[in-house]
């Protein structure tokens, strides 16, 4: 089976609780509600990718529990292929515990469990040399590093033919530049966002952030949160502002931007159209709570008008 884009990185049970505000220090709140939802970056992603009605699959690994059969049954309800989704048998599904406010703002704290412990030999290269893109995103790799190293491992084998989108997070730019370039030279794509640039680059502002890093790889997509998102391949930029909405929950709304704007990669769009898709699909993306329930369909939306309109 030949993909349009497969994804690879954490799978985790998100836990969200809605709050009024952050409880302060040494103090106390209360939880208005939770959710309990599929999340990860890439999955994330991946499923948005999916809803606008492309070929998915993904490479991800779950343990033995009941949250491992919630995500497997999210993934297929939403036609993500997952023959290649790893099972431990020993271990646990990650979870992601999340405080978002009512403004929309939120706050992550992971739990990796089997996440990080995918290694090189169960990773099929047959299934990635089938795909057009490849979407990496972080591990944490806090007591092992074997999904980490099995990541770096894979892309020194992977075909040209093959492109690389990459989404590194906070937790993989806190790593540091070092760290960093051993993905940055194996990248076609790199989705990051703006505080995440200029702590990799250590520069204090923008321009100084692109000019350091956008040589490195062929397409640069810079998320800027209420301002909007800076794309930039060779001589050519875009600043592309967001569709305002009424925001109830940012959580995975990064994400959803990758979604749509490699939607338009796939689909022969412009960088600025697919830029303006990106900038839609991440602002209905926050209009419910959950990192893809708000995501469109393809057949409930109209991308060309979305584009005249924008």
């Amino acid at each position: 089976m030949k993909f349009d884009i497969i994804g690879w990185g954490a799978l985790n049970i998100d836990r969200l609780c809605n709050v009024d505000d952050y409880a302060p220090n040494d103090g106390e709140t209360f939880i208005n509600y939770e959710t309990k939802s599929c999340g990860g970056s890439a999955a994330n992603t991946i499923i948005g990718i999916a809803k606008l009605g492309l070929n998915t699959g993904y490479i991800g690994k779950v343990g033995n529990d009941s949250n491992a059969t919630m995500m497997q049954k999210y993934l297929e309800d939403n036609n993500v292929d997952t023959q290649h989704l790893l099972v431990d048998s020993d271990g646990e599904t990650g979870e992601v515990i999340g405080f978002v406010t009512k403004t929309g703002d939120r706050k992550l704290y992971v739990t990796p469990k089997s996440n990080d412990d995918i290694t090189y030999d169960e990773i099929d290269l047959n299934y990635l040399e089938n795909t057009k893109i490849l979407h990496l995103t972080s591990f944490v790799g806090h007591n092992t590093t074997h999904s980490i190293d099995t990541q770096l491992e894979v892309l020194k084998k992977l075909p040209s033919n093959v492109k690389v989108s990459f989404d590194p997070g906070m937790i993989y730019i806190q790593r540091g530049p070092l760290f960093m370039n051993q993905f940055l030279e194996h990248t076609d794509i790199l989705l990051i966002n703006e505080t995440e640039l200029l702590m990799l680059t250590k520069r204090d502002t923008l321009e100084d952030a692109v000019n350091m890093i956008s040589d490195m790889v062929e397409i640069l997509v810079v998320k800027r949160s209420t301002d909007g998102s800076y794309i930039k391949k060779g001589d050519e930029e875009y600043n592309i502002n967001i569709f305002p909405v009424d925001a109830i929950d940012t959580t995975g709304a990064g994400d959803a931007y990758n979604a749509g704007f490699l939607y338009g990669l796939l689909n022969d769009y412009t960088l600025r159209e697919s830029g303006i898709i990106g900038s839609f699909i991440a602002a209905k993306s926050t209009t419910k709570s959950g990192a893809t329930e708000a995501i469109p369909t393809i057949d409930s939306i109209d991308i060309g008008e979305i584009i005249k309109k924008y």
